[in-house]
C-alpha cells in the first residue's frame, strides 16, 4: 500500500474529478485506487476503502498511464499487486 494522501474534499464539490498519471518501468501486476470517507486515519487498518479503479500493466507501457474518477472522498490511497520498487516510478494525482 501507498501512503495515505489528501483527496481535498473540501476544494473538489459534488463534480469532484481527480485524475491519476502512472509512470512505470516495466512493471507488471495492477494497480488499485482506493478511497475512504473516513475522517481519522491514524489506524489505517480500521479505514473502511473502497476500491474507485484498478489499472493494468503487462511491463510494456512506454507512457503514463492515466484514470479518471469521480467522487468526494477525504483520503486514497493506491494498492499494487507486485513489488512497485524501482518499476512504478511516479504516481501524479490532480484534484
Amino acid at each position: 500500500y501507498s501512503n495515505i494522501i489528501t483527496a481535498e474534499p473540501g476544494i473538489n464539490g459534488n463534480n469532484a474529478l481527480h485524475t491519476i498519471a502512472v509512470y512505470t518501468t516495466a512493471y507488471t501486476g495492477t494497480l488499485k485506487v482506493l478511497a475512504t470517507l473516513d475522517n481519522d486515519v491514524s489506524d489505517p487498518s480500521q479505514i473502511n476503502w473502497d476500491e474507485i479503479g484498478t489499472l493494468n500493466f503487462d511491463g510494456t507501457e512506454t507512457t503514463p498511464t492515466a484514470l479518471n474518477f469521480y467522487g468526494v472522498y477525504n483520503y486514497l490511497r493506491f494498492e499494487a499487486s507486485a513489488n512497485p520498487a524501482n518499476t512504478i516510478t511516479k504516481i501524479l494525482l490532480r484534484n
